[in-house]
Parts: C-alpha cells; sequence; structure tokens
C-alpha cells in the first residue's frame, strides 16, 4: 500500500480532527509519522498513543502496511488518556447512550462475518476453525450494541473504553454498563455481556459466584452499634465450631463430597476488597404491600452479606485456561458446547453453589457471636459474577444466549439489594418495566469511583489515628470493623460513586422496596485469616 488516507481524531477532545495521507512506503516508521502529524496537525505535543474504533490500540506498524487498517480509518490520538471512544451516539429511551458497534465493513472472504441486520440475526457469529482474530478485530462488522445507564452516575474514561473493547469479541450481541460501572484489570466491572456461541471465562473473573444474600434476623432494630462491634469476633480463619466439609455437604448434596474440598479453611470467610457483612435497619418502608408480604418491618435488625467462592473461583479459571488451545487463548472466548466449554460450565455452576453456602456459613457465624442464629429467615441470594443462558427474544427467538456479569446483579430474579458505600444507605429494589434494555441486569453497588491506589493517595499523613478513628464511626453513624489500614482507606465512602445517582439512573427498571441504614459493617479483623 503506497500510502493511505487517514482522520485523525483528538481522542480527548473528538470535534478536533484533521484528514492527512500517510506514504506508507516511504515510512520507516508509520506510527511515529502520524504521531508527529498529531502533534503538528491537532496540536498535540503530548501525542503517545493511537487507538482504532472501539478502544483498539494500534501498536503494530505492519497493519499499515500489510492493509489491515483500511483507507478513511478513524484514528483516535491519546496524550496518555485512557480511549475514549466514538461520542456519536443514538440515545436510548431513559437508558442513556447506545451505540452501534460496527466499524470498517467485512472484507471479502474474511473466515468470520457478523451483521447486525435484522433479515440475517440467526446468522451471526458464525464461525470456522481458521479463524483470524487480527483481522477481526479491524475488519469486521460487529453486531454488539453498547449501552451505558449512566446519566448521574461518573463514568471513568478507562471504563468506557474497556467495554467498548468487549463489543470486539467474536459473538458479542449486547453490551451494558451499569451506572456503577468502572475499570478493571482488563474488562470493566458493573457490566453485562451478551453473547451467542462463545463464554467468555474472562469477563467473570476468579471471584466465580460473587453475589449478595439479604437474611431477616430477630435483633432488635434499637440495638446499639457497640454491641455488636463487641461481639463480632473470631470470624476470620477456618470455622472451627462445626465441621465446614459437613456443611457444605448439607446445602449441595452428598454428591458433592469433592466440590471445593482444597478449599475448606475459606468456606466461611468474606475475604478482602469490598467483601463485607453488614447489620441495617429499615429507614423507610416504600412499597407497603411488598415489605409485608416477604415480612420486612421496622422492628428487626437486617444482616447483608457480600462475598463469593474464594480460591475456589480462581482454580476453576485456571483449568479452563489450561484446557484451551492456543487459538482459544488467542480469541479469549470458547464454543459453549466444546468440550472445554462444558466443563467449564459445570465447575463455573458449583463454583456459584459454593459461593452460595459460603455466604451461608459467614452468616451462620455472624448470627452465632449475637445468639441470633435462630429463626433468621433469607431474604434473598443473588449472584453478580456469573454466566447463564437465556433466550432473549429482541436478539434471536430460536437460539438462546450467554449473559455474562460482571459486577452486575440479575433482575429477573426478583428482590434485588443495591448496597451503597460504607456510611451511605442501601437500597432494597424490586425490577420493573422492560429488562430487555438493561440486559437482564442491574448494578451491584455504588461503584468505584477512585481505583483503590488513589484511595490511598488520600490518606493524611498527620493526625493517622483520627483520621482512622473518623472512618471507624461514619456520618449516619454506624461503626465499621476494619483493623486493615489500607482496606479502610481503600474503602473509604469518598472512593465510591453517590449511591443516590446509582438508583436515579436505574429508575426506569426498578422501583424502591425499602432504604436500609447501615448500624454496622464488618470488613477483617487481625485474627488468623486464610
Amino acid at each position: 500500500m503506497p500510502s493511505i488516507r487517514l482522520t485523525l481524531v483528538n481522542n480527548a477532545k473528538q470535534t478536533q480532527k484533521s484528514a492527512v495521507i500517510l506514504k506508507v512506503e516511504e515510512a520507516s516508521d508509520p506510527l511515529t509519522d502520524i504521531l508527529t502529524l498529531a502533534k503538528n496537525k491537532l496540536r498535540l505535543k503530548k501525542a503517545k498513543t493511537l487507538y482504532l474504533n472501539h478502544g483498539i490500540e494500534l501498536a503494530d506498524p505492519s497493519w499499515l502496511k500489510n492493509g489491515k487498517v483500511a483507507q478513511d480509518s478513524l484514528i483516535y490520538v491519546s496524550c496518555g488518556e485512557g480511549y475514549v471512544g466514538q461520542t456519536r451516539q443514538e440515545p436510548s429511551p431513559a437508558t442513556g447512550a447506545t451505540v452501534s458497534a460496527t466499524p470498517s465493513a467485512t472484507k471479502e472472504g474474511d473466515t468470520t462475518t457478523t451483521t447486525s441486520t435484522d433479515e440475517n440475526k440467526n446468522n451471526t457469529a458464525s464461525t470456522t476453525t481458521d479463524l483470524d482474530f487480527d483481522s477481526l478485530l479491524i475488519n469486521s462488522e460487529v453486531s454488539a450494541t453498547i449501552s451505558i445507564l449512566a446519566k448521574k452516575s461518573f463514568v471513568d474514561p478507562e471504563a468506557n473504553a474497556q467495554l467498548n473493547r468487549t463489543a470486539m469479541l467474536p459473538g458479542m450481541r449486547k453490551v451494558v454498563g451499569q451506572p456503577d460501572l468502572h475499570p478493571g484489570n482488563q474488562y470493566p466491572i458493573g457490566a453485562t455481556f451478551i453473547t451467542q456461541k462463545f463464554i467468555y471465562p474472562a469477563l467473570i473473573g476468579n471471584d466465580i459466584g460473587c453475589g449478595m444474600a439479604v437474611y431477616r434476623t430477630r435483633l432488635s432494630s434499637g440495638i446499639k452499634p457497640q454491641k455488636i462491634v463487641d461481639k463480632l469476633h473470631g470470624l476470620e480463619g477456618r470455622w472451627t465450631e462445626g465441621d465446614p466439609h459437613a456443611f457444605l455437604i448439607s446445602q449441595l448434596g452428598e454428591e458433592h463430597t469433592e466440590t471445593g474440598k482444597a478449599h475448606l479453611d475459606q468456606l466461611g470467610t468474606l475475604g478482602g476488597g469490598n467483601h463485607f457483612a453488614e447489620f441495617v435497619t429499615i429507614e423507610s418502608r416504600l412499597d407497603l404491600d411488598l415489605c409485608d408480604s416477604i415480612g420486612l418491618t421496622d422492628a428487626n435488625t437486617y444482616l447483608i452479606v457480600h462475598s463469593g467462592s474464594r480460591k475456589f473461583g480462581q482454580t476453576v479459571l485456571e483449568a479452563s485456561n489450561s484446557m484451551q488451545t492456543k487459538a482459544e487463548k488467542k480469541l479469549m472466548g470458547i464454543d459453549a458446547e466444546s468440550e472445554v466449554g462444558q466443563a467449564y460450565l459445570k465447575q463455573h455452576d458449583l463454583a456459584c453453589a459454593w459461593a452460595r453456602t459460603n455466604r451461608e456459613l459467614i452468616a451462620h457465624r455472624v448470627l452465632t457471636r449475637l445468639n441470633a442464629e435462630q429463626d433468621a429467615t433469607k431474604i434473598l441470594d443473588i449472584w453478580h459474577n456469573n454466566v447463564e443462558q437465556k433466550t432473549i427474544e429482541s436478539i434471536d427467538s430460536q437460539r438462546p444466549c450467554w449473559i455474562h456479569r460482571k459486577g452486575a446483579a440479575p433482575s429477573d430474579r426478583g428482590l434485588v439489594v443495591i448496597p451503597g458505600s460504607r456510611g451511605h444507605f442501601s437500597y432494597l429494589v424490586m425490577p420493573h418495566g422492560d429488562q430487555d434494555k438493561n440486559g437482564f441486569s442491574l448494578a451491584h453497588g455504588a461503584g468505584r469511583l477512585l481505583p483503590r491506589a488513589k484511595a490511598l493517595q488520600k490518606r493524611p499523613q498527620t493526625s493517622k489515628q483520627a483520621s482512622i478513628s473518623a472512618l471507624q464511626t461514619t456520618d449516619l453513624g454506624s461503626s465499621v470493623i476494619c483493623e486493615d489500614t489500607d482496606l479502610l482507606f481503600e474503602e473509604q465512602p469518598g472512593a465510591y460513586k453517590e449511591i443516590t445517582d446509582i438508583i436515579d439512573d436505574l429508575g426506569p427498571f426498578v422501583k424502591v422496596v425499602a432504604i436500609l441504614r447501615p448500624i454496622c459493617t464488618y470488613k477483617m479483623r487481625k485474627e488468623s485469616r486464610t
């Protein structure tokens, strides 16, 4: 290719563009030439990174020389910020922005094609074994739509870029960023990914089956936070008051005597990060009939448990990776009907069941400390890290889809709890209205506003003990048990988005049933941990 026409776009300010012609054959380093053009044409003196549509980094000069970058392509020029993405969007009713992820047209002879036309809806994502993934990324049409349900809630540009990149994965049909969307290590958190044919274990990550459970307890709503603080000890490390293996079998059945057996030391433990066990009372009952039907009263205290499958989920992900062929690893996805796909799904389901049992034992341990295990009633238990099959009429009435949720609660399972950060209210909601638009999913919490490293930077260098004490008692008067100083600052309320913005953004999809006030949040003590 002697020359190529390109349009350079300022990634951070996309109204600023410049058409250029790059003489590829004469360029010893065409990428450097593009950056030089950007510095001159767009006045971007610190231009350093180039992106194609949907966040694919242009880092290989051969793509320009061998025709993988088409004529008249848009090249987004970054000065170090993450890929922001295309700004031309078609508003979706009451759901924020929706775009159709359709880069340059499929070239004749490509081994994989997907199409967004309705008449070909049942023929998308047909794949051959000789898939050229690089060619697919740049040249094929993609039928996935991208929706971000955030209007009030802040969305980090890097999360947006990660969301866009997932739309390019083979078989992807729909990508939904929830209001709590924020960047992950590779893929975003607070998002739903709907595919056909392929499943993507990496989208779910290692904490398979992570979720939340809510229990009604016999504790009075008038209980003092300090009483709970004084009682909550001995919750770290292996459960010694009973047999964790027997407890696991009692929940999963005799046929699962070997399931997760290697990780029994962690059964009944929260783990780190944003996991917690929190006692709450009812601040306000908004749907009185529903509250009455599930026994939600002002008189009781309730327990929310947030945890997952601990190291069991990690072993499932690693085992799946080890079984994949080189081609599958390059694609990052697995044919759901393949031997590897079926093996992963079986272990995935067991990890989800193990995670649910973990939450059950955590609740038992916590409530036992307060002599409140008797008469405790589970109100809900939902996963927000999992993949499941569902027929979605708007996508394909004949072939089922796979809904991947990464930090996204299901909206087709009834009641959902959406917790705020520590020191903020949580919300019990009932899905309402058309759930197709939001990918049959909801936000799973407030979502991080600051990465953990930045939250740590907000730690004061003086009056350290006073700062710690301030975070151990919240503005709502609740207590926080967290004896890891770094974790305490990483999880401070200011590191999270405003939960009221999250709930407002979810307005078209939920009815608020009740608002929950925290009284004591347990994170961790420096006792024997596993």
